[in-house]
């Protein structure tokens, strides 16, 4: 009597018992939820009109103007020189021998090809100093927007240029503006050196 009464006991034991083996032994081991995405906050910044209104793009474009002017002075210079002795060639040829007007339009041709490549180094020179003025106005404007942007409680910064439609409030472009024409009023350019052959003085004829 006593065996069948503790054989009941275990069998009215075994359906609470039995579920919870059964679905830890069947059921796959389920990985740990992962962490939800913030929802987007979104801040619009107008770049093309921080590149044409901030302090330091237009302190970046005063000087390349300058220099611009500069160079073209000095190409002009070159060019009318070049000219003249072109014109002074064509009245010498009948009166030198054929070796020696060959000899003086072989060393026109020289300057012409020195003073091409002097203008192709000049451009060069202007692009690489706005490369790298541009670049200091670029590197402070991301940190300005990054902060800008989390004191809005923004996560995700999106350019103007690039949405079809925004509403006035998500634009930050003022406060942009003003913070980095109070960290970056002015960048000084610096102009790097010429190359060597592009510095060469043509030789005259």
């Amino acid at each position: 009597m006593r065996f069948f009464t503790i054989c009941a006991v275990l069998l009215a034991a075994v359906p609470v018992v039995l579920p919870a083996v059964a679905r830890a032994a069947v059921d796959p081991v389920i990985a740990p939820a992962v962490g939800k995405l913030p929802q987007p906050v979104i801040a619009i910044v107008d770049i093309q009109r921080l590149l044409e209104q901030s302090l330091a793009a237009k302190s970046v474009q005063k000087q390349l103007d300058a220099q611009r002017m500069k160079f073209q002075d000095e190409v002009e210079v070159e060019e009318n020189g070049l000219r003249a002795a072109e014109q002074e060639l064509t009245k010498e040829r009948d009166h030198v021998s054929p070796q020696a007007y060959a000899d003086h339009e072989q060393k026109l041709r020289q300057r012409f090809s020195t003073v091409e490549n002097h203008v192709q180094a000049r451009h060069s020179v202007l692009d690489a100093a706005y490369s790298d003025a541009m670049n200091q106005v670029h590197t402070a404007l991301l940190a300005i927007v990054d902060k800008v942007a989390h004191e809005h409680g923004a996560n995700i910064v999106i350019l103007k240029q690039q949405a079809f439609w925004t509403d006035q409030p998500l634009d930050i472009t003022g406060e942009v503006l003003k913070d980095l024409d109070q960290k970056l009023p002015k960048i000084t350019i610096t102009m790097p050196p010429e190359p060597a052959s592009a510095n060469t003085p043509p030789d005259q004829p």
